[in-house]
């Protein structure tokens, strides 16, 4: 089953170093991980998807609530969350070719964001599996670079009482 752990860290190298370093020492098995900035100002979100059993995940949530330099710490069933990533296609796209482009991108609510004689830069968001689907819809156009993000998380909004 698929966990995500949600890290709010000090916005500082080491803090970061600390908890890469503890996912490394206890060989998890990591889907997805992304840092960007947190909440509050001087803070990071460091966001990592785990492939593992519930006690494992519990263990390496708990260990890397311990070390320094990490704020806060939690854990939650991906399915139970929402998770985006993000992804910047390039494609080789013939001048015949872009309405075709176009349509697709339409089909995924992707973006065309840079556009050059015979290429183009889309974007687009969703779940892996999602965004998985779109470039697999564009292997037909001929991908020249891709850059993933890697998901970003957050548990769902509970319901109110």
């Amino acid at each position: 089953m698929a966990h995500a752990l949600s890290l709010l860290l000090d916005h500082e190298l080491l803090a970061l170093n600390r908890a890469v370093g503890e996912l490394r020492r206890r060989h998890v098995p990591i889907e997805s991980i992304a840092v960007g900035p947190g909440d509050v100002p001087g803070q990071a979100r460091l966001t990592v998807i785990l492939n593992t059993d519930d006690a494992t995940a519990e263990m390496t949530m708990r260990k890397l609530h311990k070390l320094s330099g990490v704020r806060g710490a939690r854990r939650f069933p991906v399915d139970d969350g929402v998770t985006c990533e993000l992804a910047l296609v390039k494609v080789r796209v013939p001048h015949e070719r872009h309405a075709e482009l176009l349509d697709v991108c339409d089909m995924f609510k992707a973006t065309v964001v840079d556009e050059l004689p015979e290429q183009a830069i889309v974007q687009l968001a969703g779940t892996g599996s999602f965004v998985l689907a779109f470039v697999r819809a564009l292997e037909r156009f001929g991908i020249l670079e891709m850059a993933r993000s890697g998901s970003v998380a957050l548990p769902r909004v509970a319901p109110a009482q």
